[in-house]
């Protein structure tokens, strides 16, 4: 039985907690939070609260990691210094060097860090890297309401850094081109991006992400030579269109056009995402493989990193007239790696 430990009880902490309840190997010796309110989606008389983690770190063989994103680092750090297992959630830190660094700390003390990207373990991930062969765009929407924790990470690492992990290792190719177009309109940070990236294999991606939209999509489409691929995040379902003819009327006063095709809707197992992530933490922790991914983890931090870099750029450039006001003006910016 692995000992764990939950590092802040906010949003996805809670998340966590509720997971966590559903997963027989591992016991839930504590948890850590500065609001005691936070104390009370624990139902456990037998679990440990405290303030501070390291009122019982000792007692405990792993930890989720679930506080802001700026504490991550020294979190994360002074766990594995500890020789604790870590789950922290994603960014592991909004810079590359501590992220590295971090990483080099669990392979000298050869303890698991896995960080939360839980699309991961989306059924319909699982199943469409079955399907996929050489796509030439993908397309990802990833859309909702604006929630107002989220106020201190720009939606890049937010809600885009999913996007960015999946689709870098789908289509496993360098990245040679970037675009990308930003704006403020809730926060001080970016709330709307569009980034569209083309990869050395000639695969190109379009990535939509907002945090200020009425509506909640999570979907990918992919676009490969005789199907058209949607995926679903939220429903975990996956639908492969083909096209089997196609033909033109022209009548006298109208134009119809007439598409006929097969839809195959590819069976998935649905399960949670976030219990498969944590049970895969569990895993690592008893049997000691696959302690980290570290090259698809750096990856996908590193573009991610670059992309708000150049955001940030453009807001510089920018300053008050881009400040939430989304119809006066647009900047693009494209640069080549």
């Amino acid at each position: 039985m692995v000992k764990l430990g939950i590092i802040g009880l906010g949003h996805m902490g809670g998340y966590h907690l509720s997971a966590s309840k559903l997963i027989t190997s591992l016991e839930l010796v504590a948890i850590a939070d500065p609001n005691e309110e936070n104390w009370k989606k624990v139902k456990q008389s037998n679990v440990l609260k405290a303030h501070n983690y390291q009122d019982w770190i000792d007692k405990v063989d792993g930890v989720i990691i679930a506080v802001p994103t700026q504490f991550h680092f020294s979190i994360t750090k002074d766990c594995l210094l500890r020789s604790k297992h870590v789950l922290v959630e994603k960014p592991i830190t909004k810079n590359l060097q501590e992220a590295k660094t971090l990483f080099k700390i669990a392979q000298d003390k050869k303890r698991a860090l896995h960080i939360g990207h839980v699309e991961r373990f989306n059924g319909a991930i699982q199943e469409l890297k079955k399907i996929i062969q050489n796509p030439f765009l993908i397309e990802c929407y990833r859309v909702g309401p604006f929630a107002s924790r989220v106020q201190k990470d720009s939606v890049i690492l937010d809600l885009m850094i999913h996007d960015l992990d999946l689709i870098t290792n789908l289509v496993n190719s360098n990245v040679k081109i970037i675009n990308v177009i930003a704006n403020k309109i809730q926060t001080e940070k970016s709330d709307l991006g569009v980034v569209q990236l083309g990869f050395e294999n000639g695969t190109i991606a379009n990535i939509i992400s907002s945090r200020i939209s009425q509506t909640k999509q999570r979907t990918m489409l992919i676009h490969q030579k005789n199907s058209f691929i949607k995926l679903d995040f939220t429903t975990q379902d996956i639908s492969i269109y083909k096209n089997t003819s196609d033909s033109v009327k022209i009548g006298t006063n109208q134009l119809k056009y007439k598409q006929e095709g097969t839809i195959e809707r590819l069976f998935v197992y649905k399960d949670n995402p976030l219990k498969l992530e944590i049970e895969n933490f569990i895993k690592s922790i008893k049997t000691g493989k696959k302690l980290y991914d570290i090259k698809n983890d750096i990856t996908a931090l590193s573009l991610t990193l670059k992309i708000e870099k150049m955001v940030e750029e453009q807001f510089n450039d920018c300053g008050h007239i881009w400040n939430r006001k989304p119809t006066t003006t647009s900047m693009q910016k494209s640069t080549c790696i």
